[in-house]
C-alpha cells in the first residue's frame, strides 16, 4: 500500500481560474495542501465577488464553470467552510485591494486570519513530528526552535505546548486546522483546561472543550477565559481550590521592559497579598497631595513603592534589619555603564543599565551622584568589557565580574539572563586529571562565559556544543542535529561615532603606474 505521500502526490489536480479574461495554468493548490501537511484539496476552486457599497463589478473576475463564488461584500460565516489554505490564499491573492469595497477589504483581512490560523495548525503537525522523535522533548525541542526561530525560548516553548496540547483535543485541533480557532484562543482553552480539568473525566474535558471551540467564534479571548473557567467550576466546584493552590505555586516577580528608560515591575501574587501591598503603597503615598505637589496619585504610589526598595539597597538590609544576601561574593546594587567623558558633560552618548538596557545619559549622571564608581576597561573594537578594576576581592572576584561584564547576559543564543544571575562555566570543559599550574589555564577569561541553570545543564548534557571566537567574541552553538546558531558580543557600552552613519571613505589613488 502506498503511503500517505505517495497517495496525495497521485491525487494532485490542476486548478485552472479565469481572472479578467487571463487564464492562470498549474495553479497546483493540492500540492500546496500536501507540503502544509493538510488534507488535499476535494472541493471546486475559489473565485471572489464583491456586493458591498461601493463595489466596482467590473473589477470582479469571470466565473468558470463548477467554481465556487465567495462574496467578501457579504460573507455569511466566517470561517468560510469547506475549503482549505491553498485555495483561500489563491483567491485572496487575486484580489485588487484597491478596487474592491470596504465591506470587502474587512471581510478579507477576516479571511486572511483564517490562512494564518490554518497555516499555525499546519506548523503544529511538523512540531508535533519533532517531539515524536525526541526523548524528553520538552527540554530539548524549544531550544532547537528557538535557535532556528530567532526568537526567546518562551515563544519556542509555547508553540511545543499548543501543537502537544492540540493533540490531546481532536476537536481543537480540527476547528483550529479549519481556521476557526486562532492561536491565541486556542492557548486560553489549553491553559484554562490544564489547569482546572485535573479532576475531571476524559470525557467531560472532551464535553468543556468541544463547548469552547463552539463559543470561541463569537467571544474575545478574556471572555473566553471567563467562560471556560465558570464551566470547569460548574463541572466541579473541587476544580476551584485545585486551581487557587496550582496558581499559588505561580508567584512571582517579573521585570518587563519598557521604552524611553522605563519598565513594568509585574507581581504575580495571591489576591489577599497583592490587596494587602497595594493598601500599604496607597498609605505611603498619602490620600491628598501635599501643597505644591504636582504629582498625580498614581505617580506618589509608584515613587512610594520604588522608595521602599531603594532604601534596601541604600542599607543593603531588609526593613527589619536583615542583610541582604550577596551574589558571587559582591553586594548587590544597581550596575549602571557610563563613559567617563557621559559623566563629564563632554558628550551625550547612551549608557547601560545592567538588566534592563540603553537609557539616556541624563539618566546615568543622576544615578552617578550617589553610586560607587568601578573602573571598566573596553576592547575599542568590540566594545566587549576586558577588565574590571578591583581593590579587595575574594580570590577569582575579579575574574568573575570581569566575565559577567563581558557577556552580559547568558551566552546561549537569544537568552536575556542577566549574566549576575547566571553560573559561570568552562567552555571546554575542566579537566581535574591535569597537572596545575601556577595560574590555572584552564579557569581563565576566554574559557569561562555565562550561562542561566538551564542552558549550563543542556550543554552538561551534551545536547549542545560551544566554541568561542576570543578574536571576535562570537559564541557558536551547535544541536545535535549538527545545526550551529552564533550568539555574538554584546557590547557594554558603544562609542558615540558607532550611533552615526557615515558615507565610505573614497579609494585611495593609485600614486604609481601598475606593473605590466
Amino acid at each position: 500500500m502506498p503511503d500517505r505521500a505517495t497517495r496525495v502526490r497521485q491525487e494532485v489536480v490542476t486548478v485552472t481560474a479565469v481572472l479578467d479574461d487571463r487564464v492562470v495554468d498549474d495553479l497546483d493548490a493540492t500540492g500546496l495542501a500536501w507540503t502544509l501537511g493538510l488534507p488535499p484539496m476535494t472541493s471546486p476552486a475559489l473565485v471572489w465577488a464583491d456586493s458591498g457599497r461601493g463595489a466596482r463589478p467590473e473589477a470582479a473576475p469571470a466565473v468558470p464553470p463548477g467554481a465556487r463564488v465567495v462574496d467578501l461584500g457579504a460573507v455569511e460565516d466566517f470561517p468560510i467552510p469547506d475549503t482549505d489554505v491553498a485555495q483561500l490564499v489563491a483567491m485572496l491573492g487575486s484580489v485588487p485591494v484597491a478596487e474592491v469595497s470596504g465591506a470587502a477589504l474587512v471581510n478579507g483581512v477576516a479571511a486572511w486570519q483564517q490562512v494564518l490560523n490554518m497555516v499555525e495548525a499546519a506548523q503544529a503537525v511538523w512540531v508535533r513530528e519533532l517531539e515524536a522523535r525526541t526523548p524528553d522533548a520538552l527540554r530539548h525541542v524549544p531550544d532547537e526552535l528557538a535557535c532556528a526561530l530567532v526568537s526567546t525560548r518562551r515563544h519556542a516553548e509555547n508553540l511545543f505546548l499548543r501543537a502537544w496540547g492540540t493533540a490531546q483535543h481532536p476537536a481543537l485541533a480540527d476547528a483550529w486546522t479549519a481556521g476557526a480557532v486562532a492561536a491565541r484562543k486556542v492557548d486560553v482553552i489549553l491553559d484554562e483546561v490544564g489547569r482546572g480539568g485535573g479532576s475531571l473525566s476524559r470525557s467531560e474535558v472532551a464535553a468543556v472543550v468541544a463547548d469552547a471551540v463552539d463559543r470561541a467564534e463569537t467571544m474575545t479571548g478574556p471572555q473566553l477565559t471567563r467562560h471556560v473557567r465558570a464551566t470547569l467550576i460548574a463541572a466541579d466546584p473541587a476544580v476551584a481550590e485545585q486551581r487557587r493552590v496550582v496558581e499559588r505555586e505561580r508567584r512571582g516577580v517579573f521585570l518587563d521592559l519598557a521604552p524611553d528608560a522605563m519598565a513594568r515591575l509585574i507581581a504575580y501574587l495571591p489576591a489577599a497579598e497583592a490587596t494587602a501591598a497595594f493598601t500599604a503603597i496607597d498609605a505611603l503615598a498619602g490620600h491628598a497631595a501635599l501643597d505644591g505637589d504636582e504629582r498625580t496619585v498614581d505617580q506618589r504610589r509608584a515613587d512610594a513603592f520604588s522608595d521602599v526598595f531603594m532604601s534596601i539597597l541604600d542599607r543593603q538590609a531588609t526593613p527589619d534589619g536583615t542583610a541582604l544576601p550577596t551574589r558571587h561574593g559582591q553586594r548587590v546594587a544597581l550596575q549602571v555603564t557610563v563613559a567617563a567623558s557621559t559623566l563629564a558633560g563632554l558628550d551625550d552618548a547612551p549608557a547601560v543599565l545592567g538588566s534592563y538596557g540603553p537609557i539616556p545619559a541624563q539618566v546615568a549622571r543622576e544615578l552617578a551622584q550617589d553610586a560607587t564608581w568601578r573602573r571598566v576597561l573596553t576592547d575599542p573594537a568590540t566594545g566587549q568589557a576586558c577588565s574590571v578594576g578591583t581593590q579587595s576581592y575574594r580570590p577569582g572576584a575579579d575574574l568573575t565580574r570581569t566575565v559577567q561584564a563581558r557577556d552580559v547576559t547568558c551566552t546561549f543564543p537569544g537568552c536575556r539572563q542577566p549574566a549576575t544571575r547566571c553560573e559561570i562555566d568552562h567552555r571546554v570543559p575542566y579537566d581535574f586529571t591535569r597537572d596545575q599550574e601556577l595560574h590555572d589555564p584552564q579557569t581563565c577569561e576566554s574559557n569561562l562565559h555565562a550561562l542561566c541553570k538551564h542552558h549550563h545543564q543542556a550543554k552538561t548534557d551534551g545536547w549542545w556544543t560551544v566554541t568561542y571566537d576570543r578574536t571576535t567574541g562570537v559564541s557558536s552553538w551547535t544541536d545535535r542535529h549538527g545545526i550551529t546558531s552564533a550568539r555574538h558580543p554584546v557590547p557594554v557600552l558603544v562609542p558615540p561615532q558607532a550611533l552615526h552613519h557615515r558615507p565610505p571613505p573614497p579609494p585611495r589613488a593609485d600614486r604609481d603606474d601598475p606593473p605590466f
